[in-house]
């Protein structure tokens, strides 16, 4: 019996239909026939990754061509487009090997008892429920409670005698079904069916992104290989807890960004306070996010998980401006909170002429605005340029202490020593050319001399 592949089934799954059509004991009479060592496929799987030399015999043992046979197994990707040598084409995508589980078959029984074989895109791991029929997928036999034998001599029925077929699976809701939905729609082409208003970002992403996306959400809650890099290890997971997995994951990213920033809130180890005088910023946010913050900057690269870094960097600049809530009330600036233009410390010191203890002191006050924007690199602590510009203006309107006190007609000294009274409000301004001096507004001499003619008058009075 030499059937022909369907569309869509597995290599695993073929071979196994092979040999329940031809009545054999195991798959291993079908692959010394084709001159394959049965340990490719007992053990390391590695001839369904396209690194075994059978595949010839065995397609003119099959009546089939080469490239029928080759479109069931998963070649390595192209590493002069910059993959990994663990990347393996998986519907077109460059997708991890922890992340293609042939070792580690599921099964739809619906599927099974409408189609009759085995589908390629239940080896992704993050396919966990059929979205055909809305239900789980098996990975252990209801009838004997054993994993399900990637090597087998039947495609529906265990050797228990349990007719998967048969069996009535868990039905899933939409919510739980989202993430294995998504991977039949990249995988077949389809357009995505979420609703037009939807803030969810990973509908813009492509099949691999998706993939790394997912996995870099659901590494932050259970020890599993990551979907970029060489794999640690293999995910041990049971389809049901990848399921459950894989759905938490994706739910952080349904109400954008604020699903994230709950997620954040509940990773952080120790709510470090961040001040822009500290200059350990990067030191801080690998203490409190650990792997989360690293992986973030190390292992997410391109700038299509940039959404993931500038909403990171949002969630750190609201918990900073909230910690300082209270210097900003009780400020008389106007500090643009909201300004989208920024500009970098360094910048702001030389615009303004001023040392890092002063900018410092205005940020405190809030008299400049600070956020942390993603840097590329590492987050990075930036000031409003509007802001920026403002006390420019404001210490441009100012006056010298020399100034005021021809005004007043009297001395520096006594200027000076109201100041340190407080009888007259100084602007500080310490000067990068080694000039240290008071400043003050413009309006301050008459501000003194008014309030001065009032003292007099109750005096008198």
């Amino acid at each position: 019996m030499r059937p022909k592949p369907e569309k869509g089934e597995s290599f695993i799954g073929y071979l196994v239909r092979l040999t329940e059509l031809n009545s054999y004991d195991t798959p291993s009479w079908i692959l010394s026939l084709a001159d394959i060592d049965y340990m490719e496929l007992q053990w390391t799987f590695s001839f369904v990754f396209g690194k075994s030399v059978g595949l010839e015999k065995l397609a003119g043992l099959t009546n089939n061509t080469v490239s029928d046979l080759s479109a069931l197994i998963y070649p390595p990707s192209n590493f002069s487009q910059g993959n990994s040598e663990c990347d393996f084409d998986f519907y077109g995508a460059s997708v991890n090997r922890s992340i293609i589980r042939p070792h580690h078959p599921k099964i739809c029984p619906k599927c099974l008892a409408e189609f009759g074989y085995c589908f390629r895109i239940w080896d992704c791991a993050l396919v966990t429920a059929c979205p055909t029929h809305h239900c789980m997928l098996l990975d252990k036999c209801p009838g004997c409670g054993r994993q399900i034998r990637a090597i087998r001599n039947r495609v529906s029925i265990c050797k228990c005698g349990c007719d998967w077929r048969e069996i009535d699976p868990t039905t899933v809701t939409d919510g739980e079904i989202s993430v294995s939905r998504r991977v039949y729609e990249l995988c077949e082409g389809q357009a995505c069916e979420q609703a037009p208003r939807s803030r969810n970002p990973l509908r813009t992403l492509s099949l691999r992104d998706f993939i790394v996306a997912i996995t870099y959400i659901a590494r932050c809650e259970r020890q599993i290989s990551s979907a970029i890099g060489r794999p640690s290890k293999s995910i041990k997971l049971s389809n049901e807890e990848l399921h459950a997995l894989y759905a938490q994951a994706h739910a952080v990213f349904d109400d954008w960004p604020n699903g994230f920033f709950r997620f954040l809130k509940e990773q952080s180890k120790r709510c470090i306070r961040l001040r822009p005088n500290d200059g350990k910023l990067d030191t801080a946010l690998k203490r409190e996010f650990g792997s989360l913050y690293e992986s973030l900057y190390q292992d997410l690269g391109g700038s299509q998980f940039d959404f993931l870094r500038t909403a990171f960097c949002e969630y750190l600049t609201h918990r900073m401006r909230s910690q300082s809530a209270q210097a900003l009330e009780t400020s008389s600036s106007s500090a643009s909170a909201n300004s989208a233009e920024y500009t970098s410390l360094a910048n702001a010191r030389r615009r303004l002429k001023i040392t890092n203890l002063v900018l410092f002191d205005l940020i405190s006050a809030g008299g400049i605005c600070c956020a942390i924007v993603n840097g590329g690199r590492i987050p990075e602590f930036v000031v409003s340029s509007v802001d920026v510009e403002r006390i420019k203006g404001e210490f441009e309107d100012s006056v010298t202490c020399r100034d005021l006190a021809r005004e007043l007609g009297t001395d520096c000294d006594t200027i000076r020593d109201l100041a340190k009274k407080g009888v007259i409000k100084p602007r500080a301004r310490r000067s990068t050319d080694a000039f240290n001096g008071l400043r003050f507004e413009r309006r301050a001499a008459e501000d003194f001399a008014r309030s001065r003619a009032d003292y007099q008058m109750k005096q008198t009075e």
